[in-house]
């Protein structure tokens, strides 16, 4: 870094991406890369919006400009977490960056910079210690033993961002649960249609409604998660109905059963009945 231009790339990665990629990020996208170090992310967003395109930029700038670091990247697949790693190899031969090695899963610079394209099993990727970027795209459809794997690749490296980004499934997936939590630490960015309208084409839009149908059409374009008109009842219901109520004090006589009248004794008919009579011959 020898220069004042270098200085300004490694602390403006949107500059970065506009000057030395040729490429003008969306607003969302600039919050994304302009998020801090140690920042906790989660985007939702459309399809084909530039999702995995802004966590490849992000994981690229980091390679070239922090020398040694580690960033990993997660997706329902090995074979889409090597697509991402694919586009990050094109980044950094772009940017004139120097391998040291470089394979489908894999990739190093003469700096020390790595990335890894993860498995989908949470059991092989335990033991990372990840300082740059944690990465797990399409996260609405990752297994939450594997969110709950990549979670503690930063506790010895606060430093690190975790992103999550996704398209919208279900209301009881990882990514949703976090989406609609109310926790203050993480950054929400959306990029749907209700919020940017500008992304696709008002034609384009209503053939894919017309195809898709309603239901898949709010998952894939506007954020909504799949499921909300099938049933009426939400969990609170469910706990509400299905929850043992205990009186608080002791309930009086008058919620007692009704008190009984004192039993009659009766003479048991069959016990003068010989039951082995005489038989005479």
């Amino acid at each position: 870094m020898n220069t004042l231009r270098d200085i300004a790339y490694r602390v403006e990665p949107v500059l970065w991406v506009r000057e030395v990629l040729g490429v003008i990020p969306n607003a969302w996208q600039e919050r994304f890369l302009r998020a801090p170090r140690g920042q906790s992310i989660l985007a939702l967003t459309a399809r084909q919006v530039g999702k995995t395109t802004v966590a490849a930029w992000a994981i690229a700038h980091t390679m070239l400009f922090y020398s040694g670091s580690l960033s990993v990247i997660a997706c329902p697949a090995q074979r889409q977490s090597a697509e991402a790693v694919r586009r990050i190899h094109e980044l950094l031969l772009k940017a004139g960056a120097k391998f040291k090695s470089d394979n489908v899963y894999a990739l190093e610079l003469e700096n020390g910079s790595r990335v890894l394209a993860l498995p989908s099993d949470d059991q092989t990727i335990r033991g990372l210690t990840v300082d740059g970027w944690i990465v797990a795209d399409e996260a609405a459809r990752l297994p939450e033993d594997l969110i709950a794997a990549l979670r503690p690749m930063r506790a010895g490296k606060p430093q690190a961002r975790l992103a999550m980004l996704s398209t919208a499934w279900t209301r009881s997936d990882p990514f949703w649960t976090a989406w609609s939590g109310g926790n203050p630490d993480w950054m929400r960015l959306q990029a749907t249609v209700d919020t940017n309208p500008e992304l696709f084409e008002p034609q384009y839009l209503e053939q894919e409604r017309r195809e898709l149908g309603e239901e898949a059409f709010n998952q894939e374009y506007r954020g909504i998660p799949g499921g909300t008109q099938m049933n009426p009842f939400t969990w609170d219901l469910f706990e509400r109905a299905t929850r043992t109520h205990v009186p608080k004090a002791s309930p009086g006589p008058a919620f007692g059963p009704p008190p009984q009248p004192p039993a009659v004794p009766v003479t048991n008919p069959f016990r003068t009945l010989n039951p082995f009579p005489t038989v005479r011959g």
